[in-house]
């Protein structure tokens, strides 16, 4: 039995062209790729979650001791990373994984913490642990832009501590009291959100990222008179949080979660500005910049 690419979950993106190899290729449902007997061997990496929420995706005895059975990026997954619009979107990052992931465990249902983990160390790794790219300065009367490199092997990650840790999370609003059950971001979400990215926008519509990113991770929500919110409706009421109850949301799932810190204690050299941002994926990630 055969499958394409969009029956793994992998959207068709809406300028996809008819004649697209990429999409149009027909494939084996157990693997997106062939294995080669010239493949270099899958290595145990050790990921942030530690495996702790895994315990309903699989039954692979090393995921769920905190590890991922990959393997290092080839030739095949640079002609993946070679169509620019799937690396921006993200889309060719699950492609790959799908490739070098060798463990038994469906790469949408893995933490969208442990997935950056494992885009940097499959970086490191095919590419070298050096990663250059340009930042520019936040400070308004400067906003410069400058060249900074950061050593993917040494940089921080944040881990998971508690071994029985579990699923849903709960935590109630400060304002408008409703009680939220939550569950950390996965690639699933990732995808549905790209999905969404992929259909066409008139031009005065706006973003709908944000909301998406809250909803998907909602397991239910309880107002104060006791009454749930039906999956219909869920949209709409996370557009009604005010600020303070959105913000609560998004800094209890950080505080929760677990992946690659941001870099810290970045000086601007032109005016000594100090700042922190995310590692950031620009064009040259899957690159050799040394």
């Amino acid at each position: 039995m055969e499958k394409n690419l969009e029956d793994l979950g992998v959207p068709m993106p809406t300028n996809a062209k008819p004649d697209d190899e990429l999409y149009q290729r027909i494939i084996p449902v157990s693997s997106s790729v062939v294995d080669s007997p010239l493949d270099p061997p899958a290595e145990l990496v050790e990921i942030p979650s530690h495996g702790y929420l895994y315990k309903n995706s699989t039954t692979d005895q090393d995921v769920l001791s905190g590890n991922i059975r990959i393997r290092p990026m080839t030739v095949r997954e640079e002609k993946i990373l070679s169509t620019v619009r799937l690396i921006k979107s993200g889309q060719a990052l699950d492609l790959v994984f799908k490739n070098c992931i060798k463990s038994d465990i469906d790469t949408q249902e893995l933490l969208s913490s442990d997935r950056s983990f494992l885009m940097l160390w499959l970086r490191s790794i095919s590419y070298g642990n050096t990663y250059k790219f340009k930042l520019q300065c936040p400070n308004a009367a400067c906003q410069k832009k400058f060249e900074y490199e950061v050593d993917l092997n040494g940089h921080a990650v944040k881990e998971l501590t508690d071994p029985n840790v579990s699923e849903p999370f709960e935590i109630t609003l400060p304002v408008s009291k409703q009680k939220v059950l939550f569950r950390l971001p996965r690639g699933k979400d990732e995808m549905e959100i790209m999905k969404l990215n992929n259909q066409p926008k008139k031009l005065n519509e706006p973003d709908e990222d944000s909301v998406k990113r809250l909803t998907s991770a909602i397991v239910k929500i309880t107002r104060p008179d006791g009454t749930v919110v039906s999956d219909k409706e869920k949209q709409m009421v996370v557009e009604s949080w005010i600020a303070r109850d959105s913000s609560t949301f998004r800094n209890k799932i950080e505080e929760l979660d677990c992946g690659v810190e941001d870099i810290k204690g970045i000086k601007c050299p032109y005016c000594e500005e100090e700042f922190d941002t995310p590692i950031p994926i620009t064009e040259n990630f899957f690159r050799v910049t040394e």
